[in-house]
Formats: C-alpha cells, structure tokens, sequence
C-alpha cells in the first residue's frame, strides 16, 4: 500500500506541477478524470486517467461516457494506466482487449539516496554549467535542436514543432510549485537543456536533453548530479523522473542510483 500512496503522491505532482505547460487542465469526474492539452496532441498529455473500475463492465460503462468527452478536445482516445488503479493495471490484458494498442510505456524513477550523492561517478571530462534562464524564446529554439536528431533511435527524435511554440509562450500557472528552465553549458555554449519543478518536497527532473554531437561524454550524467545537489540543498525528500522503458535513459539513470518505482502504461482505442 506505500508504494501505491506514494505513486498517487508523484501522480498528483505531475499533473499539477506542470500545470500550464504539458497540461492545461484535468476534467474531475466520478468515477474518472480526463487530462488535456489544448494545443498538444500527444498521448502523454491527453488522456482518461484515475479509472474506478472493478470489472471489465464497469471500465466499459466508465468509457461510454468518457470517450465522447474526449471526442470533444479532438484527441484520440487514450487511457493512461497506473497501479493505484488497482485490478485493472494487474490485469491489463483482460481490461484493453483488440480495440485497443499500446501506445507508449514510461518508467517512473526516484532517488533517494543523497548521502551517496558525492560518490556518483559521471565520468565527464566537460567543465558543465546549469545557467538558469527565461529566456522561453532562445529555450524553445534550444530544446529543439537538442530534440529533433532525427536518428530512429532516440525516444525523442521526433518532437512535434507544436511544442517550440508552447514553449516560447510559457506563462506560470500561479500555485505552490517552482518551475525553473536551465541551459546547459560547456565553455559558454549551449549543449543541452533541462527542467525543475519542486514543491516542498518532491523535486522534479523534466525536459533534459543533450544534442546529439555532445552526447556520450557524461553531459547527461553531470546534468543529474548537478540537479540533484540541488534538490539535495534544497532538502527535499525525493527527486523524480519519466522515461520512456526500453531506450537508454532509464538504464543510465538505474546506474546512477535511482530507483524504478512503476511503468505507466498508455493505451490507445483503435478506430
């Protein structure tokens, strides 16, 4: 059962934390909730999530009245799926059946451990500076060059340039979150990006990507330590991220001590 409050604990930052820029809004229903963007279309960010169904029945009468909802933002219609959904996340099998495909499975990590911290080896030879900015425009600019490699596979490659705009209008949503956009630097060139938002307890490691011709030496790994010393400074319990399960990322982060924590699983209902 702790493990299931704590995943509702990180569910619940995610949403609300990024308010305003991968959300615009979650929809609050009896028995579901309804996620959305509204410039988006990704399935990341529009989605049927917090499911109350015990049976297969009950998930089928939860989606005939909430598929037409999200008919209505013009989204394909995806459910997101996590463990505190209880027997439908157990038997996923049972509950998407041929009406629906897998779309996307994401890794949840944390770390913890911050009195091991200073023995994280990155094996970076660059002298890596985190420069806070916002700056959204050049942001933007950056984070699509650090995105779009085009290479088959990078779990990135393939960023839609709707986000460019999303970004470079970013206005903060006022609430209990601080939301902060760093470039990364090696000798006072742009070669990467990354993202915090934190409350006073969880910190959160977002949008982190180096291009393409610098990755490979450590960048990513300094990148990490460097936020977590920070989320450490700031003395906070726990740093969290998401990455997509079968790429390398969540590999390089499992080696540097963090934690997997579950998979969350989007389905997406064929035509």
């Amino acid at each position: 059962m702790e493990i299931e409050l704590l995943i509702k604990k990180l569910y619940n930052f995610h949403i609300n934390a990024n308010m305003g820029l991968a959300f615009d809004g979650i929809d609050n229903y009896k028995n579901y909730s309804i996620a959305y963007h509204n410039k988006i279309k990704d399935c990341w960010y529009n989605f049927i999530t917090n499911i109350k169904a015990n049976s297969k029945e009950e998930f089928d009468k939860n989606m005939i009245e909430a598929i037409p909802k999200m008919k209505a933002k013009n989204r394909n219609i995806t459910i997101n799926v996590l463990p505190f959904m209880g027997i439908m996340y157990d038997n996923r099998e049972a509950f998407f059946d041929s009406d629906y495909e897998i779309s996307s499975n994401q890794v949840w990590q944390i770390y913890d451990s911050f009195r091991e911290l200073e023995k994280m080896e990155t094996n970076c030879s660059f002298n890596v500076k985190l420069e806070q900015t916002m700056d959204m425009k050049l942001y933007s600019e950056e984070m699509t060059k650090a995105y779009q490699t085009e290479d088959k596979d990078d779990p990135y490659g393939d960023l839609d340039s709707i986000y460019k705009e999303v970004y470079a209008n970013y206005k903060k949503v006022e609430n209990e979150y601080i939301n902060e956009f760093y470039f990364v630097k090696v000798n006072n060139e742009i070669v990467g990006i990354t993202q915090a938002v934190y409350d006073n307890e969880i910190y959160g490691i977002y949008s982190l990507a180096v291009k393409k011709e610098f990755r490979g030496k450590g960048i990513g790994k300094e990148i990490i330590k460097q936020q977590l010393q920070m989320c450490k400074d700031k003395d906070l319990k726990v740093a969290f991220l998401q990455t997509e399960e079968g790429y390398y990322p969540a590999n390089i982060y499992r080696k540097l001590g963090f934690k997997d924590v579950c998979t969350e699983y989007f389905y997406i209902k064929r035509d």
